[in-house]
C-alpha cells in the first residue's frame, strides 16, 4: 500500500510523483538535516544553525543591515529583528546607526563575535561533514558544481 492509498480522497486527488517536487523535497530535507547538525555543533555555545547563518553573512560582509539579511535569507523583518535581538543579547553582534545616513542601522560582529566566529565555523564544518562524508570527494565537488549552476 502506498501513501496515496491511505488518503480518503484517493479517488479524487491524483497521486502521481512529481519529479520537480521530489527534488525540492530532497533539497529541503537536506537543508533541514544541515540545520540540525549545525544546531548540535553550536548548542554548547548557545547558538543555533539559523543564527550562525546570519553571523556568517555578517562575517563575510555579504550583509551590513537587517534589510540586507532579510533579502539574502528570505526572512520577514519581524523575524529578523527577533533573531538580531537574540544575537545582540548574546554579545556577538551590535547594531550601530550609520554615520552617513542616520536612517540606516548597520549590523556588525562584536570583538567577541569576531574572535569566536572562526571556531564556530570550524565546528559547523565538522558537524556538516557527518552528512557530506556519505559522498566521495569527487561527488561532493560535482554536487557543489550542480548547486552553483542552480543558484545562477
Amino acid at each position: 500500500m502506498n501513501q496515496c492509498d491511505l488518503s480518503s480522497n484517493a479517488d479524487k486527488v491524483p497521486c502521481t510523483p512529481d519529479p520537480d517536487l521530489h527534488i525540492g523535497y530532497l533539497l529541503t530535507t537536506v537543508r533541514t538535516r544541515m540545520l540540525q547538525e549545525m544546531d548540535t555543533a553550536l548548542n554548547p555555545h548557545g547558538l543555533t544553525g539559523a543564527q550562525f547563518t546570519i553571523l556568517r553573512r555578517i562575517a563575510e560582509n555579504a550583509a551590513h543591515t537587517a534589510a540586507d539579511l532579510c533579502r539574502l535569507l528570505q526572512y520577514d523583518t519581524g523575524s529578523m529583528t527577533r533573531m538580531l535581538d537574540r544575537l545582540e543579547e548574546k554579545g556577538v553582534i551590535c547594531r550601530e546607526r550609520s554615520p552617513d545616513d542616520r536612517r540606516v542601522i548597520n549590523v556588525r560582529l562584536t570583538n567577541s563575535g569576531m574572535n569566536d566566529y572562526p571556531k564556530w565555523r570550524e565546528e559547523v564544518r565538522n558537524g556538516l561533514s557527518v552528512i557530506f562524508n556519505a559522498l566521495s570527494n569527487d561527488e561532493q565537488s560535482q554536487l557543489r558544481d550542480l548547486l552553483r549552476r542552480l543558484v545562477r
